[in-house]
């Protein structure tokens, strides 16, 4: 394996490659989000968002397989044993076949029937509420389908070609806007086959990438039992927490849906818009790291695994934080710049959703951990039936008259159990040591986020709300927040980290 100034570089560099795309993509979003929004309106956007659900109901199959295919491709790459590499790779694209044709006569079969029957859906347009269901699925079929290409890119480190795509990617969002506002047909019926087109071009993008660049890791045929018997083992206990996880959110939009009507599905819609937006900060810097982590268990290299944990955990955290601060004391004015009219629960939403992911950020270096180490089995049968139990309480406080805020505040207290839970558990599956933990990761997090509110908050309570002001409370947020991770939140060592990343070298130098 590479020394280990060398793969903290690469994760400095591939972190750098992904917030250029991220920066992109979030641009592209802002406007493609309002533009969409304003074009089909409220009812059909909840329309589109809960449609979506129904299809994405079955997606926690494909996310256990992902997981399960990223974690055997790098696995094997840590081991560097190529032969069975490209056994693992061809398997894991016959299973991800195997899935896609499953989920889509099982959508076929019970998805129609429930969007006609139990959905509430204006009767004018259940027709489009259809074709639309149609045309995602096939958009999903094709999803499930590149899922093994997309963890091979992950898998060999290559975030290069992910800033690449995004340019793709925003040119093709920005068409689809464009395409929106001039197609004479129905929108909700061409928004969802404009975005089949994308899949299936994003789809053929990777497929040639895969094929042209690793010519070690390329797909021949071959039927392994034994791979597959692996991928099952392995994806059926990754499933118990997937599956408890995106059922219980898709559980909670329909909940919405039959109590709080289609509005509060939009207003739901668009607070999830917002906080993926955010999200993303974390989400790129865990796929730079991802990686070294299970690789370095696989070459049983357990202090570097041990280090990328604890430093990990918490900038995934500080990530998070930093760039939600500014959204939080301005909400409103964000999704009124953004959007112009909004659902007024939206703001409230945003808030809720924030907190949770919060917790997501912190946790996603131990949950990667887990899956590094191949003994999901405890961990996910506990994570799971703590997960599960948020649908009866959605479901009745909801009937019993509670708001969907509530109910988003009492998923956040579901997921912070759960993630002490995991933390107490880690103790026995790597040997974490939990007042280390507590003193290098916890306890640094909650002075960070202590120390980076109080200000902001009471500047944005004090001055009127205008772009001077906003800009003003935002660049002091964004200022104090950081100030407070690097000086109040990093040791030494993670200042090291952060100062190997290449435009933060040139920075110092150019200041010194």
């Amino acid at each position: 394996m590479p020394k280990k100034t060398n793969r903290s570089q690469l994760i400095a560099r591939n972190t750098l490659y992904l917030y250029l795309r991220m920066f992109l993509l979030m641009a592209v979003t802002l406007y493609t989000s309002r533009v969409i929004l304003q074009t089909l309106g409220f009812e059909d956007f909840g329309i589109y968002n809960v449609v979506g659900t129904v299809v994405t109901f079955l997606s926690f199959l494909q996310a256990a397989l992902r997981f399960a295919t990223f974690r055997h491709i790098t696995f094997e790459l840590g081991l560097e044993n190529k032969k069975r590499l490209r056994t693992i790779y061809s398997m894991a694209i016959n299973s991800h076949l195997i899935l896609a044709i499953i989920i889509f006569v099982l959508m076929e079969i019970g998805g129609v029937w429930f969007l006609n029957n139990k959905m509430v859906i204006p009767n004018d347009r259940l027709y489009a509420a259809n074709w639309t269901y149609q045309i995602s699925l096939l958009s999903f079929f094709i999803g499930i389908f590149r899922t093994p290409f997309d963890s091979n890119i992950i898998a060999h480190e290559k975030m290069d070609f992910f800033a690449m795509t995004s340019i793709l990617e925003a040119f093709l969002k920005l068409s689809v806007a464009y395409m929106l506002t001039i197609l004479p047909y129905d929108k909700l019926i061409s928004y969802s086959f404009l975005l089949l087109i994308i899949s299936l071009s994003l789809f053929i993008w990777y497929f040639l990438y895969c094929k042209i660049k690793f010519k070690d890791c390329t797909y021949i045929k071959c039927w392994d039992k034994q791979v597959l018997i692996k991928f099952v083992n392995y994806s059926g206990w990754s499933l118990l927490v997937d599956a408890a996880t995106i059922t219980r959110t898709q559980s909670i939009i329909i909940f919405f849906n039959l109590f709080l009507g289609v509005i509060a599905n939009a207003a739901l819609g668009i607070a999830n818009q917002v906080v993926a937006a955010l999200y993303v900060f974390v989400k790129n810097f865990t796929q730079a790291y991802k990686p070294q982590i299970i690789k370095s268990w696989a070459a049983e290299d357990f202090n570097y695994f041990m280090k990328i944990i604890f430093s990990s955990s918490k900038l995934s955290y500080y990530l998070l934080l930093w760039v939600s601060i500014p959204i939080i004391i301005n909400i409103t004015f964000v999704l009124h710049i953004w959007l112009g009219n909004f659902p007024s629960s939206a703001p409230v939403f945003v808030l809720t959703i924030i907190l949770y992911y919060l917790i997501d950020a912190q946790q996603a270096p131990l949950v990667a951990a887990v899956h590094a180490t191949g003994n999901l089995k405890f961990h996910q049968i506990m994570i799971a039936s703590i997960t599960i139990i948020m649908i009866p309480i959605a479901y009745l406080m909801l009937y019993f008259g509670y708001s969907g805020a509530m109910v988003l505040v009492a998923n956040f207290i579901i997921n912070l159990i759960s993630a002490i839970t995991r933390i107490i558990y880690m103790r026995h599956l790597i040997k974490l040591n939990l007042k280390d933990y507590c003193h290098r990761v916890v306890l640094p997090i909650l002075l960070v986020t202590s120390t980076s509110f109080p200000i902001p908050i009471y500047i944005s309570q004090k001055l009127e709300t205008s772009w001077r002001n906003v800009i003003i409370e935002t660049i002091l947020s964004l200022v104090i927040t950081a100030f407070s991770c690097y000086f109040i939140g990093l040791n030494e060592k993670e200042k090291g980290m952060l100062k190997s990343i290449p435009i933060v070298k040139k920075l110092s130098r150019s200041s010194s």
